[in-house]
């Protein structure tokens, strides 16, 4: 019989570990293999939160997923904790519905709504830290639900004696404990709020600021100062930088209605120096073209249609008319300018 061609099943490791497992024949390339697919996700964010005076081991994920550990609810419920056997059950009958521990009692099954079977019976699998042993997490938001199956069966008298403080202590929790709380609860305990607002703000930074400047080149039109002189009654000269108090307007009335982090990023990358408080050049020299220059042209644009609109050396009209606007005091300082 004719020999058959040996098939060669392709190796899933880097050349490093092939090269050392040449030099070391006991080094498993399946291990390796292994940990190239472990695509487990690592928590951004972990941290404790306090309910009903119990710590609980919470953390964020990096697509903002919040989880609470399971081992975590059971404290939280009084419960027994879950335990490895919940996951060898889990493993040897996928098929099958296995609940965690916590809520597995058959007496509770009346009570657990199929959105809720689904999610306790597929557990988030995560790691607090890059080497970290693998762990369970229930989805925060099905945390009230699980309180509440435990509430519902109490109310309804379903629960046996050894399970009546486990009710009440659930429907002590439920009350004020809504999804948005226990996001709010983990972000808080996690620092992921904190986070989430400097990312937040770093992207607002970077669609309108530019880290370097651009050459300059007229942003503001002389029809903008024109108006703005002749709101103000000041006498107009093209040789003539005019009163302070018109830089203390462009900056109130264009740069601080641009997105609040925008104006002291600005200032960082631009400071006015010596005792005049000049500036090297131009806030706008600092604006991105494609988010940050539209939105100045736009500010400026719909403060000219105020000034136009306004009668000439009458303030007051024209402020007015831009607290109607824009909903808020001109108040100026004289200490700065753009």
């Amino acid at each position: 019989m004719p020999k058959k061609d040996k098939i060669i099943e392709p190796i899933h490791a880097n050349p490093d570990e092939v090269a050392a497992s040449i030099v070391n024949p006991k080094n498993d390339l399946k291990k390796a293999d292994t940990s190239m697919m472990d695509d487990i996700p690592v928590a951004v964010a972990k941290g404790f939160m306090n309910i009903g005076g119990v710590k609980i081991a919470c953390a964020v994920l990096a697509d903002e997923t919040r989880l609470i550990s399971d081992r975590g609810v059971s404290a939280a419920i009084g419960t027994k904790r879950p335990g490895s056997h919940w996951e060898r059950a889990r493993k040897a009958d996928p098929g099958a519905v296995i609940l965690p521990p916590y809520i597995s009692a058959d007496n509770l099954k009346p009570f657990i709504p199929k959105d809720l079977e689904y999610i306790l019976t597929n557990p988030i699998h995560y790691r607090v830290t890059d080497s970290g042993a693998k762990g369970n997490g229930l989805l925060a938001t099905a945390f009230p639900k699980v309180l509440n199956v435990w509430a519902k069966a109490y109310e309804a008298g379903a629960l046996k004696p050894q399970q009546e403080h486990i009710g009440k202590q659930a429907q002590a929790l439920c009350e004020g404990l809504d999804e948005v709380a226990i996001i709010a609860l983990i972000d808080e305990a996690t620092g992921y709020q904190e986070k989430r607002r400097q990312d937040e703000l770093q992207q607002i930074l970077s669609a309108y600021v530019l880290p370097e400047h651009r050459p300059y080149l007229r942003s503001v039109p002389l029809e903008f100062f024109k108006e703005l002189y002749r709101v103000y009654g000041w006498q107009w000269s093209s040789d003539n930088r005019g009163p302070r108090y018109a830089g203390k307007l462009l900056r109130k009335l264009i740069y601080e209605k641009l997105p609040k982090p925008v104006l002291p990023e600005l200032d960082k990358l631009n400071p006015s120096k010596g005792v005049n408080y000049q500036r090297e050049r131009k806030h706008f020299q600092n604006l991105s073209l494609e988010v940050g220059v539209p939105h100045f042209q736009g500010q400026l644009s719909g403060v000219m249609a105020l000034l136009r609109a306004s009668p000439s050396a009458n303030p007051k009209a024209f402020e007015r008319l831009f607290r109607r606007a824009y909903g808020d005091q001109l108040e100026l300082d004289l200490d700065e300018e753009i």
